[in-house]
């Protein structure tokens, strides 16, 4: 079977319907063995494992496994590096909307259901809840991959079938499997933490994320508190923290550099806020790690 309108679908570089830019919504990559690869999540990311094994690393987690049939989140706002063990195939789809399963089942509706998980900030937190693709998500990402096999790209396809996976999350696996799986983006306020997750990384202090946001510093904190059971200096603190060391893990920019990319004064202040967040300083971290 082929499509009917392929020259319709190739033509349409400038059609609202056309899904063919840097990071389209549904896009299948391939990975070769060994080799490096990177992803920058500017929105949340959902990546199906269809063949081979993958190594990967964001935020605190560094070198964690994936199996083929597996399922990872990666929320946005972050810098995934991975490689294949073997030759890979992945799904990735990238969701430009709320995280929401349907009208009447929302992301907040798992914050009192989903199981208590504590992930300290430190370098021992376990992997990321990863979900096992059922025969539910199996038939949809063999549907996916018949239809960009047949170069079929259209963005109005695309956003009914990102509409659909959320609705099989919500029908197909419990509350608790779903709050571990989405626990990084749960909140009981979906609007305030979809802006900070989105735009946090553009400010350097709480204060003008305050600002950006229309707020003042003792009411963003008070909205922090309720929505993220933390404070916002501890939560941006702890969001710089995370990426500060996935870059000291994967990347090989001299220290300065780092220390000028994530807004520190001096290389003194820098130091510092690895020891402080991270029980390490700089050297030490990239050291255990190469």
């Amino acid at each position: 079977m082929k499509l009917l309108h392929l020259s319709e679908h190739v033509a349409c570089h400038t059609c609202l319907n056309s899904d063919k830019g840097a990071n389209p919504s549904i896009e299948m990559k391939e990975a070769g063995k060994g080799i490096l690869l990177a992803e920058q999540s500017v929105q949340h990311i959902i990546i199906f494992l269809l063949e081979g094994e993958v190594i990967y690393s964001f935020g605190m987690y560094h070198d964690r496994r994936m199996h083929s049939g597996q399922v990872l989140y990666l929320p946005v706002g972050y810098n995934l590096s991975y490689r294949a063990e073997a030759g890979a195939r992945l799904l990735f789809i990238r969701l430009d909307c709320k995280l929401q399963f349907c009208d009447r089942y929302r992301l907040e509706d798992l914050v009192d259901g989903a199981r208590e998980v504590q992930t300290p900030l430190d370098t021992r937190m376990n992997s990321p809840w990863l979900l096992k693709m059922n025969g539910a998500l199996k038939a949809y990402a063999d549907m996916l991959v018949y239809c960009i096999s047949k170069e079929l790209c259209c963005r109005y396809y695309n956003e009914i079938k990102i509409s659909e996976l959320l609705y099989l999350f919500g029908e197909f696996y419990s509350q608790e499997e779903l709050g571990l799986f989405f626990r990084e983006a749960l909140s009981r306020d979906a609007a305030f933490s979809h802006f900070v997750m989105n735009n946090c990384h553009k400010y350097n202090s709480l204060t003008a994320l305050a600002t950006a946001m229309n707020m003042t510093l003792s009411g963003i904190e008070k909205r922090f508190r309720k929505v993220f059971n933390t404070s916002g200096y501890k939560w941006m603190n702890d969001h710089k923290a995370k990426k500060i060391y996935h870059a000291l893990c994967t990347g090989d920019h001299n220290l300065k550099v780092l220390s000028a990319e994530f807004g520190f004064a001096s290389d003194t202040a820098f130091i510092r806020f690895c020891k402080q967040h991270l029980g390490q300083t700089p050297g030490q971290i990239r050291k255990k790690h190469t």
